[in-house]
């Protein structure tokens, strides 16, 4: 049975409180972004996807989504699968491209977005974002992943002692002190990359 191109849905919040009740919203919502929110839980796992097409029940962020149940075959599913990308782990790196860094330590991350990083300060020659990305783009980076819920290729760096120490150092860089201060007590250890393709 083909799938239908949208989706009635019912989309309820699970973040409701003890007492408080949330209004049901209920909108027809194209299959490709249904598929969106199920790829970024699952892969492209087919199985898995079938299962919560049938069961007609997804959880994504703070909002449950609930449809008639769908029964799909196998090839109708790859058909609609094949519309979206793939991990591809040959894929080079393009610093163009890339808006999200993400530095991990053992107590936390930090997510440094481009357009933050790359604000200058006032008389400063360059940005946090001209250090950052040369200091972890030219360590150990790797291809990871493709992200569905990014939408963007995941890049990983594991961060050496000296590449962290130069990133603290160049952390007044920073326009938001803040930041700025939370990178300074950070002992980061990898790097994240996010990519647009």
């Amino acid at each position: 049975m083909p799938l239908p191109e949208t989706i009635r849905t019912k989309i309820t919040s699970e973040a409701a409180g003890y007492i408080s009740l949330t209004p049901v919203e209920q909108r027809d919502i194209p299959l490709a972004e249904l598929l969106e929110r199920i790829l970024a839980l699952t892969g492209k796992n087919p199985g898995r996807i079938r299962e919560i097409l049938e069961r007609g029940s997804l959880i994504s962020g703070p909002a449950r989504y609930r449809w008639q149940g769908i029964e799909t075959g196998k090839a109708e599913l790859d058909a609609v699968l094949a519309r979206f990308p793939d991990a591809d782990p040959g894929r080079v790196f393009d610093p163009l491209h890339c808006r999200l860094a993400i530095l991990r330590s053992q107590r936390g991350l930090l997510e440094i977005p481009r357009e933050v990083a790359s604000q200058r300060r006032m008389l400063k020659r360059q940005s946090f974002w001209d250090v950052l990305l040369p200091a972890v783009a030219t360590s150990s980076l790797r291809y990871e992943r493709y992200s569905y819920a990014d939408r963007a290729d995941v890049y990983t760096a594991s961060v050496t002692h000296d590449t962290a120490a130069l990133l603290r150092a160049h952390a007044a860089l920073l326009k938001y002190s803040t930041l700025a201060q939370q990178l300074q007590a950070m002992e980061i250890e990898k790097a994240e990359l996010i990519v647009e393709r």
